[in-house]
């Protein structure tokens, strides 16, 4: 079965935290709701933050186009087991995600930081565990 989305009026978590539902409107009007659970939603979350961007490279015809979300609020903790930094960031628009940095990582993008003002090229730092 094709469902065409036409409108998502509401998206949660239920089932004490094992499923997210998705309350959609399909191009009949018709009401629907799409269950799945944690490990598939995740999947997913994992997944939709390079859609826009592979949509906005294929419209324009540009692989080096990016799809940007403007930074409004960051924040930085100890990880729980103290052996790196968790990096949060978020835009005013409610998207966020964090990231666990090991320690190497932490070192890296602190010298990239330390020694730019500004990026004109991209940087690629790959951070691999200690």
């Amino acid at each position: 079965m094709k469902i065409k989305s036409t409108a998502l009026t509401d998206c949660r978590v239920i089932q004490d935290s094992h499923t997210v539902r998705m309350d959609l409107v399909d191009d009949k009007g018709k009401d629907l709701s799409l269950e799945l659970p944690f490990e598939q939603a995740r999947a997913i979350a994992k997944l939709l933050p390079s859609l826009p961007e592979q949509a906005w490279q294929a419209r324009g015809g540009n692989a080096s186009a990016r799809f940007v979300l403007p930074l409004d609020r960051w924040t930085v903790e100890e990880s729980s087991d103290g052996a790196g930094l968790l990096l949060t960031l978020a835009s005013s628009d409610g998207y966020e995600v964090c990231f666990d940095l090991p320690a190497e990582a932490c070192r890296g993008l602190g010298l990239v930081l330390r020694s730019r003002k500004g990026v004109e090229r991209p940087i690629d730092r790959t951070a691999t565990p200690s």
